[in-house]
């Protein structure tokens, strides 16, 4: 964009070239300031003034106005390649199309970070086809983002007004990938203050922080170390069951995957059973688990549960028959 000191280095020119040339009309041929002012634009504008034979010092006075004009000009002229050859009249664009984006979506994703962890989780989310965007401070960061199609707020996720440009109050969920857990437990405080609803996923390094991220209004902790060695050791006791897992986890496996589905309150599906309506033979999709509103759960439910208003299902199943039972459900 072009700098507010490049502006102001402008006018302030353009107002010194007119009041010079006003003032000395006025002395020189003693007329009135309007119409020294007026003769003062039209020689700028036309760089003409009929009277060869005017004093000397008119005569100079009317080749620094005509002068001047040329370099407001060219200086115009410059400011404007600059702007339009030097890409910010692209990136300026490109910056208003992504708001317009950002400004447009509901119940996405809003992930603080684009570090290593923040990288790995928006490849998932990615794969997974919903909306997210990414807010981090690091202009290197937002530059690998951009260039991975990602939508991005370049700006302190701990600032509300960061939060806020990212639609906070219309996301679904938020995960907080920051490298310092005080900052991650300040997104997650100001998250839960600008959206009650919202479903929060915070980073933690250290054990002892999980309590204080809990009462700040983090849903759930995640701490990657744990989670590291967890995985490193059931690779080693148990690369079979590690292996089926990655499969139904991970989006980029088209075989199988495991999606959770809340009913809604308009839902058919209410007081039914789930021998009836969710059976592995008429849907083709696995019922694991059924996690009730009232915090109790089920797993591996034989059928005869009763589907009720609030429940999320825990399904197995490929990602065709999901997304069909999905939309069968709502």
């Amino acid at each position: 964009m072009v700098s507010n000191k490049t502006i102001k280095n402008l006018i302030f020119s353009l107002v010194f070239i007119i009041a010079i040339g006003t003032f000395g009309f006025w002395m020189l041929e003693g007329t009135t300031l309007w119409k020294a002012f007026f003769t003062t634009i039209i020689i700028m504008l036309s760089h003409w003034k009929h009277g060869v034979d005017d004093p000397l010092a008119e005569q100079l006075l009317l080749l620094f106005l005509i002068l001047g004009s040329f370099i407001i000009l060219a200086y115009l002229f410059k400011v404007g390649a600059d702007y339009f050859m030097g890409g910010e009249f692209i990136e300026t664009q490109r910056r208003k199309k992504m708001e317009k984006k950002i400004s447009n979506l509901k119940d996405h994703y809003i992930v603080c970070g684009f570090g290593r962890v923040g990288k790995q989780v928006c490849e998932d989310l990615s794969h997974s086809k919903v909306d997210f965007l990414i807010i981090d401070r690091d202009q290197r960061e937002i530059k690998l983002a951009l260039a991975k199609g990602y939508l991005c707020v370049e700006d302190d996720p701990t600032l509300e007004k960061s939060l806020e440009k990212a639609g906070i109050g219309k996301a679904k969920a938020l995960i907080s990938c920051l490298g310092q857990d005080t900052d991650n437990l300040f997104v997650a405080l100001t998250a839960r203050s600008l959206n009650p609803n919202i479903y929060i996923v915070a980073r933690a390094n250290e054990d002892e922080n999980i309590s204080k991220f809990e009462k700040a209004g983090a849903n759930r902790v995640a701490i990657p170390y744990q989670i590291g060695g967890y995985h490193m050791a059931t690779m080693a006791l148990r690369p079979a069951v590690l292996d089926f897992l990655d499969v139904i986890v991970d989006s980029r496996h088209q075989e199988l995957e495991v999606e959770e589905i809340e009913i809604p309150h308009q839902s058919f599906l209410i007081g039914k059973k789930i021998r009836n309506e969710l059976n592995r033979t008429k849907t083709g999709v696995t019922v694991l688990a059924v996690n009730r509103a009232d915090g109790t759960s089920k797993i591996n439910p034989d059928g005869e549960e009763v589907i009720r208003s609030g429940d999320k299902m825990i399904l197995m199943g490929n990602r065709s028959l999901l997304d069909k039972l999905t939309e069968l459900v709502k």
